[in-house]
């Protein structure tokens, strides 16, 4: 039995994905412990199970970076991810990420065909102005939906997830999607492998912080 602890930010709760499947496979039974708030990225999954702070058995693994190793994963030079997946128990892990449980189709309150802009994220150091994302989007994708809560309004037609799970159907589903570097770009690199996906990438000294290319990812410049 193992514990992978991680407590907070959704993007980062996923990149721990790929360990806690490397441990499933090898017949571990494994928990993912993270805030309440974000139990529902647990349901994104089939191999590892939720668990309240502190509540964790077995061997514990903490893979958090902030903020104990956050100076450390600076100087480093690597990627977050490839910061994170140095731990010594984590050296061979393939880092794909495998999300075996969700659904196909869009998810409530989306149209069967739609594209999906995520203009939002909480840790981005790199900031680009919201109108200039509008327009990018509306020159690169047309019509669109904007993915955001309910207290954010762009005077564009928007949407609100319900849940984590909800997330991830709309970006799975969507024709085009365009994000920012957050937890919603995650997401598009396990779910749109061959679909178009449009990326503002962090810059300069953040650059470090981007996930890593996949396939159909079209990084943009604005």
């Amino acid at each position: 039995m193992k514990t992978i602890v991680y407590h907070q930010r959704l993007g980062d709760i996923i990149n721990c994905f790929p360990a806690a499947r490397h441990f499933a496979n090898q017949g571990e039974e494994v928990f993912i412990e993270c805030l309440p708030q974000y139990a529902g990225a647990l349901d994104l999954i089939s191999y590892a199970k939720w668990v309240a702070p502190s509540e964790g058995e077995g061997e514990i693994l903490d893979f958090q970076i902030w903020p104990e190793r956050y100076n450390e994963y600076r100087n480093s030079g690597q990627s977050y991810v490839d910061f994170m997946y140095s731990h010594p128990a984590l050296v061979r892990v393939d880092q794909k990420i495998i999300l075996d449980c969700v659904p196909d189709g869009p998810p409530p309150g989306l149209p069967d065909q739609y594209n999906l802009l995520a203009p939002l994220g909480i840790s981005q150091s790199w900031n680009y102005p919201t109108l200039d994302i509008l327009n990018k989007a509306e020159e690169l994708m047309g019509d669109y939906v904007i993915m955001c809560e309910s207290k954010y309004y762009f005077h564009k037609r928007h949407w609100t997830a319900q849940s984590i799970v909800e997330m991830a159907q709309a970006i799975k589903h969507a024709e085009k999607f365009m994000t920012i570097n957050s937890a919603p770009a995650i997401l598009a690199s396990a779910l749109r492998q061959d679909r178009p996906t449009y990326f503002l990438p962090q810059k300069n000294e953040w650059a470090q912080d981007n996930i890593a290319p996949w396939p159909s990812r079209v990084d943009v410049e604005l």
